[in-house]
C-alpha cells in the first residue's frame, strides 16, 4: 500500500469506539458512559452489523462479547486481524469462561480481555485517548 494514494480509512477519520454486545441494554449502558467521556459511540448487537460497522467507520476500539447470535467473538477477531492487523484495538468484554477453548483463542488475538461486569475504571485505562476538538 502506498501511504500517499491509499484512500482506506484510517483511525483517526472514523468512529472512536464500536460497543458490540447481543444484549442492547448493556450496550447502551455502556455507549452512555463512554459518550459522556467524550467519545463518539455506536453500538451494535450481531456479528455481522458489527463488521460492516468496523468496514464502513473504521473504529480506534471495538469493546465486543463473545457471544453474538449470527457468529463469535472468534470469528469476527480473526476477520478483523486479518482486514486491519493490529489497526484497530480489540477489547473482549464477556461474561464467557476463559476455559472454552474458542475463548480462550480469541483471548489471545485481543489487545485486552474483561470478564463482565468490567469497570469502567478498567476500560478508562486502557481506551485509547480522546482526540482534542478540531479548531
Amino acid at each position: 500500500m502506498d501511504p500517499l494514494t491509499d484512500t482506506a480509512p484510517q483511525p483517526a477519520d472514523g468512529l472512536d469506539v464500536l460497543v458490540v454486545d447481543d444484549s442492547p441494554e448493556a450496550a447502551e449502558t455502556l455507549a452512555m458512559a463512554l459518550t459522556m467521556d467524550g467519545y463518539r459511540v455506536r453500538t451494535c448487537h450481531s456479528g455481522a452489523s458489527a463488521l460492516a460497522c468496523i468496514a464502513r467507520d473504521f473504529p480506534l476500539c471495538v469493546l465486543m462479547d463473545f457471544g453474538l447470535p449470527d457468529m463469535d467473538g472468534l470469528d469476527i477477531v480473526k476477520e478483523v486481524r486479518a482486514l486491519h492487523g493490529n489497526a484497530i484495538v480489540i477489547v473482549m468484554v464477556t461474561g464467557q469462561d476463559i476455559t472454552h477453548t474458542r475463548v480462550a483463542e480469541a483471548a489471545g488475538l485481543v489487545d485486552h480481555y474483561f470478564t463482565k461486569p468490567v469497570s469502567l475504571e478498567k476500560l478508562r485505562q486502557i481506551l485509547p485517548p480522546v482526540r482534542p476538538p478540531s479548531t
